[in-house]
């Protein structure tokens, strides 16, 4: 673009005081929408000078040019590539994604390079016919990779206590806690910590509309509801509540606390509420539409959410919204604007559900309300996460007097932080109708079961506790091993795989490795220095076989791994050496990749595995003993 032009295009937006569309910029300039599009990212290429929406394009300040572009890092304007490429069963333009992230092409291309890396595993790549983009796989793996994207969202502590109490400053959440905790033990009800998180959140929201004169006020049939200790539970919270906070729990909000504390808010209840017994207790209709929504989500965004515990507070949730939409009561959400800006994707999902509830109710609903779903779905994906890390768990037990539940406290009690225990029977016959259980812990005798287990005795003694230890060791160290091997595609790169490349020094080495891993777009032209400063401070050769030269900071472009692997061993240093790892680290990466590099140089410190290694042939054969040597591990 040429000055004069650029400047005559910025001037004219200058003059302007309101957004200009691209056709009229079209009709003014004389060229087409494309070339005006072309133009703002040539401007854009190295600030944003000028902003664009769907309004069109109008000029901005330096001071929100810079706000705007801090406000996305790069690992964030991937996961916006990837959902958009994802969403669109057409091909998406490369210069609206440039308009939409306030960059240039050339930065979107880089984001792509690295986006195609993080996406490797999926069997899935984004192609590019010139300035369109797409995603090519099976539509299983593009749902597997967009609820990854939105379970990054959830990763840190999206429903910890301390977050609730950053948000509701005006409440005690760790006395509030004390007290629910108390009164569940009281009636032999135990709670996990995501579970009371959740509980705490339903009821300082609760209270806080009662407050503000927003009790839901509603038919409600307590009758239906059996006294059981759940109930029992309930109304004593509700009455410690209504004590603590000079408010009056009606009987609408008793029968809304009833029905969450009987929908699995404990792991002890084993007759709880489920999504097939929901609608003897909340009329039908709310039951059915909660499920539309939810296909609806699943048809869209590829994500599929089948938990009974979300789905009959995310109805009990929809209902209640309804109610107060219809009878215009207001509800405030003090996180609105921090739940959409740290939490995008998840706020969209949050939004999309409200657009379709609008349509199909005919009632309008507000931000806030918008907020308090958003709430509903970061939760689940934060419980998915959890549970993801934990291996989950059923147990047999007699159910005789308080045998189960005493077996069940104690084994929450010592492993509460590495198991979950997501089933409970007093018959093995039911075994057959878990779904996914990576342990079974029994104190009735199993035959044939094709299920890792334990047999305990029904009062554990300390040898008991020992033996489930020594599986739920084996278990991890098997998951931990699942997960080395996903991240084997991501980092390994075929390109960057040499053999029997042979130099006069360590210092050529790092200088031939470096540069490969500039020209392929991994590391800064001058990575090898750093590489080198820290091989000056001490040398990276270990086990008399393997060096891993690398940078003492971690500013490399994206992450990866070159390797060179040698039938006659170099110098290095004082040392000789047959396999050189150069490794690039990029800080956003070095969360994934901490695990997966591990595991690496625990292969690499073992002389007899770097043997074997050095044996292959090929890139092929060297990755097929990497992966064998993983799973000895």
């Amino acid at each position: 673009m040429k000055n004069d032009r650029r400047e005559a295009f910025i001037q004219y937006l200058a003059s302007q005081n309101s957004w200009c569309t691209a056709t009229s910029l079209s009709n003014t300039f004389k060229v087409s929408s494309r070339t005006i599009r072309k133009y703002v990212n040539e401007i854009n290429q190295d600030q944003l000078v000028i902003a664009s929406s769907p309004h069109g394009y109008r000029l901005v300040t330096r001071e929100k040019s810079t706000t705007v572009n801090k406000q996305i890092s790069p690992m964030d304007r991937i996961k916006i590539i990837l959902k958009e490429l994802i969403l669109h069963l057409e091909e998406v333009n490369i210069f609206d994604l440039c308009d939409r992230l306030f960059l240039s092409a050339s930065s979107i291309e880089n984001d792509i390079v690295h986006a195609n890396k993080i996406i490797k595993p999926y069997h899935l790549i984004i192609r590019r016919k010139k300035d369109m983009l797409t995603l090519v796989g099976r539509e299983k793996e593009k749902r597997k990779l967009m609820s990854f994207i939105i379970s990054q969202e959830t990763s840190n502590g999206f429903l910890s206590l301390k977050s609730i109490q950053d948000a509701f400053p005006d409440y005690n959440v760790y006395l509030l806690k004390d007290e629910i905790v108390s009164i569940l033990k009281e009636f032999d009800l135990f709670v996990n910590d995501y579970i009371m998180s959740s509980i705490l959140l339903h009821l300082i929201i609760t209270v806080d509309r009662i407050k503000n004169n927003n009790s839901v006020i509603q038919t409600t049939e307590l009758s239906k509801i059996k006294s059981n200790l759940e109930t029992n539970a309930a109304n004593k919270i509700a009455d410690m509540l209504e004590g603590m906070h000079k408010i009056n729990f009606s009987e609408s909000e008793r029968y809304n606390l009833i029905l969450l504390l009987s929908s699995k808010t404990t792991m002890l209840n084993y007759q709880s509420l489920t999504s097939t017994s929901l609608n003897q207790y909340v009329d039908e209709h709310f039951v059915n539409l909660s499920k539309k929504l939810l296909a609806k989500v699943h048809e869209r965004y590829f994500i599929e959410i089948s938990d009974d515990m979300f789905f009959v507070k995310f109805t009990l949730h929809i209902r209640n919204l309804i109610f107060r939409a219809k009878n215009a009561q207001m509800v405030k959400n003090p996180l609105t604007h921090k739940l959409k800006d740290k939490y995008p994707l998840i706020y969209e999902l949050a939004v999309f559900i409200s657009n379709q509830i609008q349509q199909i109710e005919h009632i309008h609903i507000k931000e806030d309300e918008i907020s308090y779903i958003a709430f509903h779905i970061g939760s689940y994906f934060e419980r998915k996460n959890e549970l993801e890390n934990k291996i989950l768990c059923a147990v047999v037990c007699p159910n005789y007097y308080d045998m189960q539940l005493q077996l069940i406290q104690k084994i929450e009690k010592r492993f509460h932080d590495s198991l979950e225990i997501i089933k409970v029977s007093s018959d093995s016959s039911e075994l057959s109708s878990i779904g996914k259980i990576d342990l079974l812990i029994s104190a009735l005798p199993l035959q044939n079961n094709q299920i890792p287990s334990v047999f305990v005795h029904p009062y554990l003694i300390e040898e008991d506790y020992e033996h489930i230890q020594n599986q739920l060791n084996q278990l991890n160290k098997q998951k931990r091993i699942r997960e080395v091997k996903q991240y084997l595609d991501l980092y390994f790169d075929k390109d960057l795989f040499m053999k029997n490349v042979y130099l006069d020094s360590d210092e050529d080495y790092i200088s031939f490795m470096s540069k490969l891993l500039y020209q392929k777009g991994y590391v800064p032209e001058d990575y090898g220095d750093s590489v080198l400063e820290r091989e000056r401070m001490s040398s990276t050769a270990f086990n008399n076989n393997v060096a891993v030269p690398h940078s003492m900071n971690m500013d490399s472009i994206k992450t990866g791994i070159c390797i060179i692997i040698l039938d006659r061993p170099v110098s290095w240093g004082k040392e000789k050496v047959q396999i050189i790892v150069m490794i690039s680290i990029n800080k956003l990466q070095r969360e994934l990749f901490s695990a997966f590099f591990e595991g690496v140089i625990n292969i690499l410190s073992e002389w007899k595995n770097a043997s074997e290694l050095i044996r292959a042939r090929d890139y092929e054969e060297f990755m097929e003993k990497m992966t064998m040597q993983l799973n000895e591990i």
